[in-house]
């Protein structure tokens, strides 16, 4: 049924150095305090290889990976399939074609501040976040009609827009430290192709050719996005409700369009290379390299919708010199810096399908999205009341773990607030107090 649309510190490290150009440094081995999941972030070395484990996770997005994560350092056997050779699912940082160092990303870039699980877990892996947004420079409204005008950060981050955080490193950070804790338990390049329930728990019939395999589990958890589930098959099918509560959800798509400047020259005419546009279609601009090393800079096009489908339908060719040409309509003189770029449409990825899951209907009305069949469960942002964001994922990793084994709960993965975001603080220039969640 189809949707309508061995970890090692050096490793972390050496990656994140050659991706980033960060302004600021892993905290590596920090942990977290009082009730939290502790310094320790370990997990039990995989038993030796075979065709039979506890539990089969299928997919290592974030919902995957959090349950895997947190039933292995329960005592499980685990075992991840993962058919991209990449783990993160929705969560990939583009550090190509840009030159110095810079990163823009394709999926989940922002992170709000009650965001307690996303937060807990990156202050569980040691990494560093930074503000989101900038202080500034202004923000440029382009009205469907009428005459565009600028808004000061105060304004545009009213709300508590300015608080919103993000990994300076790459969002990947995030994935890439569950996928090196659980080690060889995540095999990559194994798409599931069936799934079979029995008396004795369920099979997993997973890649092809010569690389098919069979792996027999007690459990399995499903995070397989709903636009590309019908890639799964299901024996026997699962119940009645349980694919109304997919055919009723429905997605969002979302194209993106990068184009790398060799200067920022936005700057001089006192912008800050972000706004938002409502000319064809609802767009945000965002320039996320702005706190980002050296005079090179990269603009963002974050579009929705009919918009998204109708940018991701042109000639691949054309879509980089549309987009320069939009952008020196929003920021004159910026065409005659432009050096390169790249675009990201959701719906064209294979595994994936479409961005995020939309809330209407809300998950309310079908919680079966998120009940378990027998010995299957399920996760993903689609099942969970935060649709659209890392915390849903990992929220819904976390039940489904919990449905398999009692002792994992939400708390493991809340914290307090660490001392590096503590410090944040005085690094977000302009900023009129400190934020509650800031403070000491």
């Amino acid at each position: 049924m189809t949707a309508n649309t061995d970890k090692t510190t050096l490793s972390r490290r050496d990656f994140l150095a050659r991706g980033s150009g960060a302004l600021v440094s892993l905290s590596l081995g920090a942990g977290c305090s009082g009730g939290g999941m502790g310094p320790d972030v370990s997990v039990p070395p995989p038993p030796s290889p075979g065709d039979r484990v506890d539990v089969i996770v299928v997919g290592a997005g974030l919902a995957g990976l959090v349950a895997a994560y947190e039933l292995a350092r329960a005592g499980h056997d685990v075992r991840v399939l993962e058919a991209r050779n990449a783990a993160g699912g929705r969560v990939q940082t583009l550090r190509e074609p840009f030159n110095d160092g810079l990163i823009a990303e394709s999926g989940p870039a922002r992170i709000p501040p009650d965001h307690d699980r996303t937060l807990g877990y990156i202050d569980h892996f040691g990494i560093e976040t930074s503000p989101f947004y900038t202080q500034d420079g202004e923000y440029l409204i382009v009205p469907e009609r009428g005459d565009r005008y600028r808004e000061t950060p105060d304004v545009f981050l009213g709300g508590g827009r300015d608080t919103w955080l993000k990994i300076p490193t790459g969002t990947d950070a995030l994935p890439i430290a569950f996928a090196e804790a659980l080690g060889d338990r995540v095999r990559y390049g194994s798409p599931v192709t069936r799934v079979v329930r029995d008396e004795a728990g369920v099979v997993a019939s997973y890649g092809t050719g010569d690389a098919a395999g069979e792996l027999r589990g007690g459990h399995l958890i499903c995070t397989v996005p709903l636009p590309v589930i019908d890639k799964i098959v299901f024996d026997p099918i699962l119940s009645a409700a349980k694919r109304a509560a997919f055919e009723a959800t429905s997605y969002q798509d979302v194209t993106r369009v990068y184009v790398q400047y060799a200067e920022r020259n936005w700057e001089e005419d006192g912008l800050n290379g972000w706004g938002l546009s409502f000319v064809g279609g609802f767009s945000e601009m965002w320039h996320p390299t702005w706190n980002q090393p050296g005079p090179r800079g990269v603009l963002m096009s974050y579009m929705y919708g009919a918009m998204a489908r109708t940018v991701a339908a042109m000639e691949p060719g054309a879509i980089v010199p549309d987009f320069i040409d939009r952008f020196d309509g929003l920021f004159p003189g910026s065409r005659e810096v432009a050096e390169r770029g790249t675009h990201f449409a959701w719906e064209h990825q294979p595994w994936i399908g479409a961005a995020y899951t939309r809330n209407d209907p809300p998950f309310a009305e079908h919680p079966e999205l998120a009940s378990p069949e027998g010995p299957i469960h399920f996760a993903g942002e689609h099942a969970s009341v935060e649709r659209g964001w890392m915390q849903g994922a990992l929220q819904s990793g976390l039940r489904a773990a919990s449905e398999i084994d009692a002792t994992v709960t939400g708390e493991r993965a809340r914290t307090t607030v660490a001392i590096s975001r503590r410090r944040m603080a005085h690094r977000v220039t302009g900023a009129l107090h400190t934020p509650e969640w800031l403070a000491p």
